[in-house]
């Protein structure tokens, strides 16, 4: 987790430090939390002809930056109520983002393996692909968490 202070007291103000501190996605699309996912993969030979593909291993990194309420003390009881039913549909909405490339890991690895020295590199990117086209298509059908209740105020 990464996290990035927003502060405020009321939700107006929390609302401006969200819009104002948000990260933003490769394609540009600014939201209050953001999943960022790498793998790297290596085997014996990597680059040759004379590669040792069973002995091929993934390592996945997953970073998610996620916006942390400072909660002044002035702010209201409904106001900190509001945030925390928000932070946890957020929370929710990325683990899925964070589920699906975890998941995806041994395909990965099972390309890889079922690959050619040749056609190794080509086939784990494949995989990435469809992990890409999930992520997106996760992000359309739930309005970026908004219809898990990710929306604040």
């Amino acid at each position: 987790m990464v996290y990035y202070a927003v502060g405020g007291t009321t939700p107006d103000q929390i609302r401006a430090g969200l819009n104002a501190r948000a990260p933003a996605s490769p394609d540009g699309f600014r939201g209050d939390a953001f999943t960022r996912w790498s793998f790297r993969w290596s085997w014996p030979g990597y680059g040759t002809g004379n590669c040792r593909l069973s002995q091929a291993t993934v390592t996945l990194r997953v970073d998610v930056s996620f916006p942390r309420w400072t909660h002044p003390k002035a702010a209201s009881a409904a106001t900190a109520a509001a945030w925390a039913r928000y932070a946890r549909a957020l929370a929710r909405h990325e683990q899925g983002h964070v589920d699906f490339a975890v998941a995806h890991r041994a395909a990965v690895l099972r390309a890889i393996r079922g690959a050619s020295c040749a056609t190794a590199q080509a086939a784990a990117q494949k995989q990435l692909t469809v992990i890409r086209r999930h992520d997106v298509t996760y992000d359309a059908a739930t309005r970026h968490g908004a219809t898990q209740g990710a929306r604040f105020p």
